[in-house]
C-alpha cells in the first residue's frame, strides 16, 4: 500500500457517517428479525447494482424476482442470471462470515468469494485461482501487474488490511483503500470488480457497519475514484464508500426507528418462511395479496411471522379436510 500522505473523508461527511454509526449501535442488538429483513433487502439492491456496473442489464425488480423466487424474466442472456443468482449467493457467504467467529480475510476467503461469483460463468479450472493470464482495466489508466506476481501481492494485501498498518485508518477510509489495492492487482481474469465490492463490504461488517451501497448511477465516479486513487490519492473514493456507508446507514436506522423492536423481532420474509414451511414462495405471496395470510409489505417485500403462517397452514388444512368430506358425502 502507498505511503502516501494519509488520506481521510471529508470533515463533514466523516462527522455524519460517525454520528449515524454511534446511533446505530444504541439499537444493538438488533432483533433478529430487523438483520434478517435488512440483510434480504441489501442482499437485491447490492446484487442488482455491483453486477448493473459491470454491464448487468435486469432492473432492480428482476433482480428480485430471481434471487427470491428463482424466476426469469425474457430478454435477458443466461449469463446475466447467473451473475444474479452467484452474487446473491456470495452475499450470503460474506453474511455468514460475519455472522460467525470473527477471522482474518485471507486469500482463501478471497478465492470463495470468486468462485462464487463465477461458477458457471467462467470455466471451472478459472474460478477460485488466481489468473495466469494479463489483463486490461476497460478505461483506466493503470496496466494490471503481471500474472506471475498476484501470489506476491496478494500476500502483501491481506498482510496490509489485517496488520497494523491499515489500523492507522479508520475502518470506512481502510476499507476503501483496500479496495483500491485489491482492483489495482485485478487478481482474476474476471469478476474482479464484484468479488472486490464484496470484500468491501465484508470489511465494513466486520467493523460493525453496514455494507456500502455503491449505485450503478455512481459507475463514472466510481472508476474516477479508482484511477485517482492510482496516483495515491485515495480522498475520492474514500468520499463515495463514505456515502455509500451513509446511504446504507440511514436504511438501518430507518429501519430500526420506525418498526417496535418487541414486534419487529418476529417478522421474516416470505421466502425463507416459504423454505421452513414447505410451500412455493409465490403460494405465501398469493396469500398474503389476497388476505388469506396476515401479512405486511415493506419496500416491495412481503413479511409474516412464524405464528400466522402456522395459523394460514391449519385453515388450508381444514378446508381441504372439508372438501374430502363434503366430496365422501356426494
Amino acid at each position: 500500500m502507498s505511503r502516501q500522505q494519509k488520506p481521510a473523508m471529508d470533515a463533514r461527511l466523516a462527522t455524519r457517517v460517525q454520528q449515524k454509526k454511534a446511533a446505530l449501535d444504541r439499537y444493538r442488538p438488533l432483533p433478529a428479525g430487523t438483520v434478517t429483513r435488512l440483510n434480504e433487502d441489501l442482499k437485491v439492491m447490492l446484487t442488482h447494482h455491483s453486477t448493473a456496473i459491470e454491464g448487468n442489464t435486469l432492473t432492480l425488480n428482476e433482480t428480485a424476482m430471481v434471487i427470491e423466487y428463482g424466476m426469469t424474466v425474457g430478454g435477458h442472456s443466461l449469463r446475466e442470471y447467473k451473475e444474479t443468482e452467484n452474487h446473491a449467493r456470495a452475499y450470503d457467504y460474506v453474511v455468514s462470515l460475519v455472522a460467525g467467529k470473527r477471522e482474518p480475510i485471507t486469500q482463501e476467503t478471497i478465492l470463495t468469494l470468486h468462485q462464487l461469483v463465477m461458477s458457471g460463468i467462467l470455466d471451472e479450472a478459472q474460478t477460485g485461482v488466481w489468473r495466469t493470464v494479463p489483463v486490461y482495466i476497460r478505461g483506466s489508466n493503470m496496466t494490471p501487474p503481471l500474472a506471475r506476481d498476484i501470489p506476491r501481492l496478494m500476500r502483501e494485501w491481506e498482510k496490509w488490511i489485517n496488520g497494523r498498518q491499515g489500523q492507522l485508518y479508520d475502518p470506512v477510509t481502510r476499507a476503501a483503500i483496500a479496495h483500491h489495492g485489491f482492483e489495482a492487482v485485478h487478481p482474476f481474469p474476471d469478476g474482479n470488480g464484484r468479488v472486490g465490492r464484496l470484500l468491501l463490504n465484508l470489511m465494513l461488517m466486520q467493523e460493525g457497519y453496514p455494507p456500502a451501497l455503491v449505485l450503478k448511477d455512481w459507475r463514472v465516479r466510481y472508476i474516477h475514484a479508482l484511477d485517482t486513487g492510482n496516483t495515491g490519492n485515495y480522498g475520492p473514493l474514500a468520499n463515495l464508500i463514505g456515502q455509500a456507508v451513509e446511504a446504507s446507514l440511514d436504511l438501518y436506522l430507518e429501519a430500526c426507528a420506525t418498526v417496535p423492536a418487541t414486534e419487529e423481532e418476529d417478522y421474516l420474509p416470505l421466502p425463507q418462511l416459504a423454505r421452513e414451511f414447505g410451500y412455493a414462495p409465490e403460494a405465501l405471496s398469493w396469500a398474503a395479496r389476497y388476505g388469506r395470510l396476515e401479512a405486511r409489505k415493506r419496500d416491495r417485500h412481503w413479511y409474516a411471522t412464524r405464528a400466522a403462517v402456522a395459523k394460514y397452514q391449519r385453515r388450508a388444512e381444514e378446508y381441504l379436510r372439508q372438501h374430502r368430506r363434503s366430496q365422501e358425502g356426494n
